[in-house]
């Protein structure tokens, strides 16, 4: 069977850094708009309350994730769909994690003050890991 959309596997890499740091900036984004619509005193603190969090789960959780999909990666033919950055399974979670963010940024359930930082941790998260793609990426480039 054919790839759709077949790139050399190598550039997957740069496709999961760069689509893992664009969503990290963009929940950083939208964390940072909201810090400025929020009248609290210390804004500095939820930033810090987001990103140490931040850091923590890139290191220790998505650290494993991102090595898995650079294991799989490699492994894969020379040429594969550009759509397989991503286990093709992870695109379900994707789904509802995208699903469950538009819900809580839309539904009031969840007070800004709580959603700020939150978004400040998996966008730090995610921008964090994104740069292991890239040193790989680098590392391997022909």
């Amino acid at each position: 069977m054919k790839p759709i959309l077949p790139i050399r596997r190598h550039y997957l890499l740069l496709v999961s850094g760069i689509m893992w740091s664009s969503v990290g900036l963009l929940l950083i984004s939208l964390a940072t708009r909201w810090l400025g619509a929020l009248d609290f005193k210390h804004p500095g603190l939820i930033i810090v309350i987001g990103v140490i969090p931040g850091l923590l789960v890139s290191i220790f959780g998505f650290a494993r994730i991102v090595k898995k999909n650079i294991q799989r990666i490699e492994a894969m033919t020379p040429r594969a769909s550009l759509f397989a950055f991503q286990a093709w399974r992870s695109y379900f979670l994707i789904v509802i994690m995208m699903s469950m963010g538009v819900f809580i940024r839309h539904s009031g359930l969840i007070p800004m003050i709580l959603k700020t930082p939150g978004y400040f941790t998996i966008g730090t998260a995610l921008s964090f890991s994104s740069i292991t793609y890239y040193k790989a990426f680098f590392r391997l480039t022909p």
